[in-house]
């Protein structure tokens, strides 16, 4: 007998939706904006899992290796600016929106858990996602990431 899924939590970068050109541009400004050199799309898609922290220690130079003034300005620089920028290239992958509707339609249950913070995930799940997606959540403060 073959099982039947009755719920799919997924991912958001680089599942549902190609985010690298957004993230890599949101990084650039705030390594112009600290005074760092820019970085490579693939050097940023390297950098890319385990939350925004994780993306600017590693966008960081080792001369910033420890630096927690420096680390802090470049995160919220990044953080303002993909705040205003989170859209401007993200589109989902090919395919993605038929494959939302097929589970849908068979009844299947979607959400979306992300370490993405929260308001990001849930206005690109409302502007790509909401027809099929009722639930998304981002990163919070006092909750505990995805693995």
């Amino acid at each position: 007998m073959r099982k039947r899924y009755e719920t799919v939590i997924y991912d958001l970068d680089g599942t549902l939706l190609n985010t690298l050109e957004d993230l890599a541009n949101a990084v650039n400004h705030a390594m112009r904006e600290s005074g760092y050199p820019e970085r490579t799309l693939e050097e940023v898609c390297r950098f890319v899992g385990n939350g925004v922290g994780q993306l600017i220690h590693r966008a960081l130079p080792a001369s910033a290796d420890g630096d927690e003034e420096a680390f802090e300005e470049t995160l919220q620089a990044f953080k303002s600016y993909y705040a205003r920028h989170n859209n401007d290239t993200t589109a989902p992958y090919d395919g993605i929106e038929a494959l939302l509707e097929r589970l849908n339609q068979a009844g299947v249950r979607q959400a979306i858990v992300s370490n993405k913070n929260d308001p990001n995930v849930k206005a690109l799940t409302q502007d790509y996602f909401s027809r099929w997606i009722p639930l998304a959540v981002g990163e919070q403060e006092g909750v505990r990431r995805k693995p």
